[in-house]
């Protein structure tokens, strides 16, 4: 049962603190937000004593009654808000969001209104309100991530259908939604600044169905006329009230447009590990630093922020595998900061060497991810005067030299990149970056060479392939899951047949596997072999492709319903048959 909603008003006078900021026009109030770039995710309740994932209590049937057995246990001894809070600063994050409640229902507050929360613990605190005087101590805002869905609360449905034979009977979600409003005011009322409503569980509908989702938004913004509030609350819909878009799990190819074709706010949400968001004490495989520096960085450029998440164990410390990624970003941001608070995107669509792209003001940002052989980077089509250009990396700011070839800017760079997870050269120009559009075309032989570092990958929930670079060569990697779809533009001056080529490396995989190029609806068809090794790359011969002259769109994709586990991406070449 819960406890009586009735009488929440009157807790004002009790509660932490009450909301300091006035109410700021849309433009003042999502300007934190644009600037921050970096924020940490952290999933933490009564999922984390079972220690495998946050969907426990679902994805082993566990019943209820059991279930609680877990929750009661939680007691986190060792939770420290200002080292929680110490360490995401030196990370060099802005901003933190915590779940509040997930989707087992338990709260990891002390909640008026609920009796399935902290307080059925041994823990005597409140970790939220710790984290909400403790993360102004470290320059970080604070925000909530609160379930619409509640697996335990007597009203909600649907329940799980493993522990019903009718999910949907009985209940009362109007009921449930008055519940989790009065938990809201809590959060709103009770714990200062709430940067962030961070919302999830939209798609069982329930705020949708009974048409509150306005009446929510609208009852955040009386509470805290500043909290940005995520699109799951909308369902994800395009166009709605929501402030920023949140896809989970993958970097979009292209950053993120509203209906309207205006860039629109829009979040990352990543796990450091690959399994859980939640603690799982089983998990071996993490990202590494340069994998999640590299995804800083493209996020950025592509006009988003990376909300980075990890799982405390149950009695509040933090994992060392979390610890040392975190400060070795931290380390990076101390030297190449710049290049990321406070930017744009890209004015590229796309860059000749592997490596981003920011800006702000009268400055360009160039994050090179393969350090050039030639000792000379390419930016290409840019029509501004440069006034400077340097390293981040060097401390006296010493003069890179630079000449323009055509169109496009050689900077002339040393011959060890000063990082090799990025290194960032700036250039200080007369104004704002003015581009010239760049598509890749064909050299004096009329070929067109596709190399992976020009490529976007066309992906979306749980992403595993990745752009990587060794001993020269720039291929996709972690190539697991058909849905990660390597994607290249590219324009031909006249209409002519091109013989593709592609050159990858592949380990022995116990059976061939199918591959298909596409242009449009035109395809030819490969099949992998064994190269000797995933960085031992031979060019395949395949068919002959018809193209007519223009813009196109290529892509490389599993012919199956699998992955091209073991193979490795270099380059497609189109060859003009005379």
């Amino acid at each position: 049962m819960m406890k009586p909603i009735v009488g929440l008003f009157a807790l004002a006078g009790l509660l932490l603190a009450q909301p300091s900021q006035p109410p700021l026009d849309d433009q003042a109030r999502l300007q934190w937000f644009q600037d921050a770039k970096f924020g940490i995710f952290v999933h933490w309740g009564a999922y984390s004593v079972i220690g495998r994932h946050e969907w426990a209590r679902h994805r082993f049937q566990i019943p209820q009654a059991d279930y609680d057995v877990y929750a009661r246990q939680f007691n986190p001894v060792r939770f420290n808000a200002d080292q929680w809070t110490s360490l995401f600063e030196r990370a060099g994050a802005k901003y933190v969001v915590i779940t509040s409640k997930h989707h087992d229902g338990f709260g990891i507050w002390r909640s008026k209104v609920s009796d399935y929360d902290i307080e059925i613990t041994p823990y005597p605190g409140d970790p939220l309100k710790d984290l909400a005087k403790a993360a102004p101590r470290h320059n970080l805002r604070l925000g909530f991530y609160h379930s619409i869905m509640d697996w335990h609360h007597p009203a909600y449905r649907p329940r799980r259908a493993w522990e019903s034979k009718d999910p949907n009977a009985g209940g009362d979600n109007n009921a449930y939604v008055d519940y989790m409003k009065a938990q809201l005011r809590e959060l709103l009322t009770g714990y200062g600044d709430v940067a962030v409503l961070w919302f999830d569980g939209e798609w069982e509908h329930t705020l949708a169905n009974l048409k509150r989702d306005d009446e929510i938004y609208s009852y955040i913004r009386m509470l805290q006329p500043n909290t940005l509030i995520n699109d799951r609350l909308y369902e994800r819909k395009p166009g709605s009230r929501a402030d920023f878009g949140t896809p989970e799990q993958f970097v979009p190819a292209t950053g993120i447009k509203s209906p309207d074709g205006k860039d629109a706010l829009w979040e990352s949400c990543v796990t450091v590990n690959m399994d859980s968001w939640g603690y799982n004490k089983y998990e071996t495989n993490f990202k590494t630093e340069r994998d999640l520096i590299r995804m800083l960085v493209e996020v950025v450029s592509k006009g988003g922020n990376l909300l980075l998440n990890i799982g405390p164990k149950p009695d509040g410390s933090i994992q060392q595998e979390f610890v040392t990624r975190l400060e070795a970003m931290g380390d990076w941001l101390q030297v190449n900061g710049e290049s990321i608070y406070g930017t744009k995107a890209s004015p590229f669509s796309r860059l000749p060497f592997f490596g981003r792209a920011t800006q702000k003001d009268a400055n360009l940002y160039l994050q090179v991810f393969a350090w050039p052989e030639d000792g000379q980077l390419r930016v290409p089509g840019l029509k501004n005067l440069v006034h400077s250009a340097y390293l981040l990396a060097d401390p006296k700011k010493t003069p890179l030299s630079w000449r323009r070839d055509g169109a496009d800017i050689l900077i002339g760079v040393p011959k060890l990149a000063p990082d090799d997870r990025v290194s960032v050269v700036a250039l200080r120009l007369d104004s704002p970056p003015l581009v010239e559009p760049f598509l890749i075309r064909p050299d004096v032989q009329g070929n067109l060479s596709l190399g992976v570092a020009a490529s976007e990958i066309e992906t979306r929930f749980e992403q595993r392939a990745k752009k990587e670079n060794a001993l020269g060569h720039v291929f996709l990697t972690n190539w697991t899951r058909p849905d990660d779809i390597p994607t290249w533009n590219f324009e031909i001056p006249k209409a002519g047949a091109y013989r593709v080529e592609v050159s990858y490396g592949a380990t022995r995989t116990g059976k061939d596997k199918d591959y298909v190029v596409s242009v449009g609806g035109t395809s030819v068809n490969g099949k992998i072999v064994e190269t000797g090794g995933e960085w031992v790359f031979h060019a395949q011969r395949l068919g002959v492709l018809h193209l007519a002259k223009g813009a196109h769109s290529l892509q490389v994709k599993s012919a199956g319903t699998q992955g091209l586990d073991g193979v490795t991406l270099e380059r497609v070449l189109l060859v003009p048959v005379i």
